[in-house]
């Protein structure tokens, strides 16, 4: 159990560096080498994070994503959060109940876990927060070929986190992080293609990209494919594939999809109209914290 645990553990610190960055994008800066050159999130899919229930409830240190549970494994499946029920801990403190153990594994060269410990200065987690520290673990890591740290450190580049902002440099390092099949890369990847980020614009190429992303699982990239061929973005469009994409993401409680979904429940476009069904995946995104989902409610059911 402790095996799985940690392993769990191990594979949420990855996606939850998504929660800090969202976080900075928030906060405004007067200093010229932290500007963000990404606009907050994506056109409609956020960056990954994620929830983790324990028994008394929610781990209040995740419960801030608009879009509900995620739970990823490093390959990109669906993870059955049900084993941490009982933990009663949150991944910040599992991770630093582990912090010896990563930090003998990371100095002797595991990848992984260099990048494992990379997080840990990131976020906190049982070491004194150091974003400086952290880029120089997730370097060894990278160094190894290692696709998590390559995002990471796209990141940083990015965001302007312990190095000066360079939207050349976060592509790059996207890049790197893509061609070693890294979910999340891909779909940063995706994003600097449709926002001419450190590469010329390229909305069919951006598609592409996290097509690839959802083809490795990765729920917000699913959502996004949803989003493409329900408007057509860089695609043709295809409220075929737009339903298949988005009910997986609404199944995973993206608040995006769940409305987008709601809609064409709501109107019968591309599946057979139903609106108790509708309403359900309305209140479940309005749940999620989506506004226009609150509305639509409110409008047409009038609650």
């Amino acid at each position: 159990m402790k095996k799985v645990l940690f392993l769990f553990a191990l594979a949420m610190i990855m996606v939850a560096c998504g929660q800090k960055e969202n976080k900075q994008q928030e906060q405004p800066t007067d200093k010229a080498d932290k500007e963000v050159f990404v606009p907050q999130g994506v056109p409609v899919a956020p960056m990954q994070q994620v929830q983790v229930q324990t028994k008394d409830g929610t781990d209040q240190t995740a419960s801030n994503n608009p879009n509900g549970t995620v739970l990823k494994l490093e390959e990109g499946k669906p993870l059955d959060f049900s084993q941490l029920n009982n933990a009663g801990k949150s991944v910040g403190d599992q991770v630093a109940a582990q912090i010896d153990s990563i930090r003998y594994k990371a100095e002797h060269g595991d990848a992984k876990y260099q990048y494992a410990y990379g997080v840990c200065y990131e976020k906190g987690w049982g070491v004194e927060q150091d974003v400086k520290e952290a880029l120089v673990w997730y370097r060894k890591a990278a160094a190894q070929g290692n696709g998590p740290a390559y995002n990471s450190i796209g990141n940083f580049y990015r965001m302007g986190t312990g190095v000066k902002a360079d939207p050349k440099q976060a592509f790059e390092w996207y890049q790197k992080g893509a061609a070693e099949k890294d979910a999340q890369a891909m779909l940063n990847l995706g994003n600097c293609y449709f926002y001419g980020m450190g590469v010329e614009k390229d909305e069919k190429t951006a598609v592409k990209w996290w097509k690839d992303a959802a083809d490795a699982g990765n729920i917000y990239a699913i959502s996004q494919m949803g989003d493409c061929y329900y408007y057509g973005i860089g695609t043709e469009k295809d409220l075929t594939k737009a339903v298949e994409y988005l009910t997986q993401a609404a199944d995973h409680n993206i608040a995006n999809a769940q409305y987008r979904l709601g809609i064409l429940y709501y109107s019968g476009t591309g599946v057979e109209q139903d609106q108790t069904y509708a309403e359900l995946l309305m209140r479940k995104a309005r749940d999620g914290g989506m506004k226009e989902a609150k509305e639509f409610l409110e409008k047409n059911f009038g609650k």
